[in-house]
């Protein structure tokens, strides 16, 4: 089993390079943490009753690409000198992002439920098991059986998001390429994104999630690239 302090000193490591926009550094940090990433959508899928409901469409598929998003962003966003180890900010991060994914599927019927009171129980922010260590740093461990196959996949897919984003419109392209640090050197907030733009934060995040989600949909449009 390899060490966990060895694990986060290589994902600190991959942090730094990812901040400069290193695709290698991107590729491989995404391979470090598959396994958090598919322990997550595993988990919400059991919660969210995915393959049952199929929540406004919302099925396994969308859950992975939606917080490997959220893990480069948390890559880009992580504070190198922190204390925290990054599995379980990513962990968080990634959790997030796809628990959001989650709710903004859910039916009319489970909406009414909420509006009457009756609360929803989600997966706890950070669990951790009987000796108090932080399942995410567990999972994180977990590399995928095929890691040659795999890292070819992730190369492939990361190449398919450049393509699709270049079918956006310019001024929503820009603005993800900006935000996400894209051909850039540095992840920038919604404050300073919407302040480069000359936007309120709210319009930019109206802009951000519909470009977004078209970026999604493209993604998962069959086709290899």
């Amino acid at each position: 089993m390899t060490n966990i302090n060895e694990v986060d000193s290589r994902n600190r490591k991959l942090c730094e390079l990812a901040k400069q926009n290193d695709l290698f550094a991107q590729t491989e940090i995404l391979l470090a943490n598959e396994g958090l990433i598919k322990g997550l959508a595993q988990s919400l899928a059991v919660a969210h009753d995915i393959d049952i409901n199929h929540y406004a469409g919302i099925e396994m598929d969308d859950l992975l690409q939606e917080g490997r998003f959220a893990l480069l962003e948390a890559a880009k966003s992580y504070d190198l000198n922190s204390q925290t180890k990054f599995s379980t900010y990513a962990y968080t991060v990634a959790g997030n992002a796809m628990r959001d994914l989650c709710r903004k599927g859910d039916s009319s019927f489970e909406r009414q439920l909420v509006n009457h009171g009756i609360v929803q129980v989600f997966l706890n922010d950070n669990p951790v098991d009987e000796d108090g260590v932080p399942e995410a740093e567990k999972i994180s461990d977990g590399r995928i059986h095929d890691p040659v196959g795999d890292e070819a996949v992730l190369c492939v897919m990361i190449q398919k998001m450049r393509n699709r984003l270049e079918l956006l419109p310019a001024r929503e392209r820009r603005l993800l390429m900006y935000r996400y640090g894209i051909e850039s050197l540095e992840y920038k907030t919604i404050e300073e994104t919407a302040a480069f733009f000359h936007l309120t934060e709210k319009y930019l995040q109206i802009i951000e999630t519909r470009a977004l989600g078209v970026l999604r949909d493209g993604m998962n449009d069959g086709k290899i690239v």
